[in-house]
């Protein structure tokens, strides 16, 4: 109980962030973070991990608030601040020694360009895979048809009450990793709804954007069907000159050819942060 009490008092009372735990700390030299997506955990990114570590990069891939072994309080509304300030939390008390680059897939993006709005001095670089923009496009007839079949699955997901009994998780688990191999259990599951509401549906990723000067590599699967494909500036309607835009032939997963293009834009990036002489 006094653990509870706690957590309401220093967490939701004075408004301290939690601090996330890191599926991976690993390595010594430039340093990348990485954040996985919705209903994910750090473990999606083994691959990348993998391929990084003999390229002298210490790399961190945190569980994001909600999901994994990070904690997962009910109060929050999980948006993008929430959980871009327990991010900025945990990249603090992992006390690097520079800024970062840091790595994003699907919502782990729109929570990247957050910490980077709120926090610039901590991020050098953005490296994000699959970002799903939402907002502030244009009205042409292809993005809204696109937006309302968005809309329409995920407001299924929203109102669909899972009891979490064997059949219901059998089921619910078998859609979930056909489309984009949600992991969610019933204490993410309030988690996992409000992220997707209020990070994804409502997101904030249109003006923050636009108010970045950090080098970006925005980086699309051809094959993905949940993220509308192309240049965020010409998306946006906006002059970014900061920003590379890539595409790669994979689905909405981080599967090992986009791993391995990932991966590239990193060291690509790094290289660039090392001082000249």
């Amino acid at each position: 109980m006094s653990l509870t009490i706690f957590d309401r008092f220093w967490h939701r009372t004075l408004g301290r962030p939690y601090h996330l735990a890191p599926v991976v700390d690993a390595g010594a030299g430039s340093p990348v973070v990485l954040l996985h997506g919705i209903g994910r955990s750090g473990e999606v990114w083994q691959n990348v991990v993998e391929q990084l570590l003999p390229l002298n990069h210490r790399v961190v891939a945190f569980d994001l608030l909600g999901f994994g072994a990070s904690p997962k309080p009910i109060w929050p509304r999980y948006d993008a601040d929430d959980h871009a300030k327990a991010v900025i939390a945990s990249i603090e008390a992992v006390g690097f020694d520079r800024p970062v680059v840091l790595v994003g897939h699907s919502m782990g993006c729109l929570v990247a360009v957050r910490v980077t709005r709120l926090r610039p001095d901590l991020v050098k670089h953005l490296v994000l895979y699959e970002m799903p923009l939402y907002k502030g496009l244009p009205g042409k007839l292809r993005y809204r048809l696109r937006l309302d079949m968005y809309r329409r699955f995920h407001e299924w997901v929203i109102n669909y009450q899972p009891t979490f009994g064997d059949e219901t998780i059998c089921r619910s688990e078998r859609l979930a990793r056909k489309i984009v191999g949600f992991e969610v259990t019933p204490e993410s599951w309030t988690p996992f709804v409000r992220s997707l509401e209020n990070t994804i549906m409502h997101q904030t990723t249109d003006e923050d954007i636009k108010q970045l000067d950090v080098p970006m590599d925005a980086i699309y699967g051809s094959l993905d069907i949940f993220v509308i494909r192309g240049q965020p500036a010409r998306m946006l309607g906006a002059e970014m000159p900061n920003v590379a835009t890539h595409t790669v032939r994979a689905r909405h997963e981080i599967s090992p050819k986009a791993s391995a293009f990932i991966v590239a834009r990193v060291e690509a990036a790094s290289v660039a942060m090392q001082p000249n002489g």
